[in-house]
């Protein structure tokens, strides 16, 4: 069958040309189909406890000689290094072994670094791999969420949203100077939120910085901007007035956690005496990550009796902080300079504690103060045109 267009020799009375047509020889196409090999693409995501050899069996791949290529190549091994739901995509063919192997490596939002494994040769006896990692941009987008604080709680709200968990980290830090999240939020408070995110291909490969935050917490609003002054990734987060959200001390040590004993007089809950507390505990499970309030020196790393394993950093100005209780630390020793918010320890029990928890110490001078009232100082302010470019 032919189609042809109308045109001004559409006329009944044109003369009509008829010419029978063969049929094509099947028999024939179907042999050269077959002769061509066939490949198949599956993607598979790596899980926990995951072998290389685990991994290519659920991809479908029974290929010895690429898992021996793959343990021995450098660049190839980086395999063994991906984090749980990293995709893989592999391509074998119709013998399931390997044509070649992509995965996604380390990067940030704008690029990505990508592992290709593929088959340096066609000799089926001897096959021959090699192994690259590519420099690929992303895609950068800037998403948005927002909502209400429901009953449940903060936390579960932004599960609810579709807010990425290391997005919500990142908010906890920007407002821990000024907003407890474990006792300060209630429901009806609203948020919203834009943060990079970078695509490949329409698929998320990695979230990046907030970029703006809000936050209006029982009628008072909190805002933040990222700015960096000189364009770069050095910057901080900004008041629309241009008040830097950054503290001296942060509010809280402790991730997700609540204030279970305050600053001053107490009744001791081992010694049953009424002894002043130096500082602050915050309850929170064992594990949890436990960070420094501040720019300073690790001063000790160790154990001392009734604190337990403990923590202590020096900060410029006569400050001090204490953390106690800890059931292991970071990789920290005396003398490191660390950043405030840095991980320096995990939430324990040891010492004289009776359940797990943080027991934080504020000092100025070595004389305990209350660290809720230290964080109190006077944050860093923009002026004239810097604040004016912001």
């Amino acid at each position: 069958m032919a189609m042809t267009p109308h045109s001004a020799y559409d006329d009944r009375k044109a003369p009509r040309l008829q010419v029978s047509l063969g049929q094509p020889e099947l028999h024939d196409q179907l042999a050269s189909l077959t002769e061509v090999p066939a490949t198949y693409i599956r993607e598979e995501p790596m899980q926990r406890g995951d072998t290389i050899a685990s991994l290519l069996k659920r991809l479908g791949v029974d290929d010895p000689d690429a898992q021996r290529f793959i343990r021995g190549n450098a660049a190839a091994r980086s395999l063994f290094y991906l984090e749980p739901g990293q995709l893989v995509r592999v391509e074998a063919d119709q013998d399931n072994l390997l044509v070649s192997l992509h995965a996604t490596l380390g990067g940030n939002v704008s690029t990505s670094k990508e592992l290709v494994i593929g088959r340096a040769g066609d000799d089926a006896d001897e096959p021959a791999y090699k192994a690259e990692v590519h420099t690929v941009r992303n895609e950068l987008r800037y998403e948005m969420r927002s909502g209400i604080v429901a009953a449940k709680g903060f936390f579960t709200t932004m599960d609810a949203a579709n807010v990425p968990d290391e997005i919500v980290r990142q908010m906890v830090s920007i407002f821990s100077g000024v907003i407890d999240f474990q006792q300060d939020i209630f429901a009806g408070d609203r948020f919203r939120i834009v943060y990079e995110a970078g695509f490949r291909d329409g698929a998320l490969i990695r979230n990046g910085r907030v970029v703006a935050v809000e936050l209006i917490n029982r009628s008072q609003i909190y805002q933040a901007l990222w700015y960096a002054a000189d364009g770069g990734n050095a910057g901080d987060y900004y008041t629309f007035d241009g008040r830097s959200m950054k503290r001296p001390f942060l509010r809280s040590p402790v991730e997700f956690s609540r204030m279970s004993s305050g600053f001053g007089w107490r009744n001791h809950p081992l010694h049953h005496q009424w002894v002043q507390h130096k500082g602050v505990d915050f309850a929170a499970p064992t594990g949890s990550r436990v960070f420094a309030t501040a720019n300073g020196i690790v001063d000790f790393v160790g154990q001392q009796t009734g604190y337990g394993n403990i923590v202590t950093l020096r900060h410029p100005g006569g400050f001090s902080t204490y953390y106690a209780h800890l059931s292991g630390y970071a990789d920290i020793r005396p003398g490191q300079s660390v950043t405030q918010g840095q991980l320096i320890g995990y939430v324990g029990q040891t010492g004289w504690a009776t359940g797990p928890h943080l027991h934080y110490e504020f000092r100025f001078n070595d004389v305990p103060q209350d660290p809720l009232s230290a964080i109190l100082m006077e944050p860093v302010t923009l002026s004239g045109r810097v604040r004016e470019r912001s």
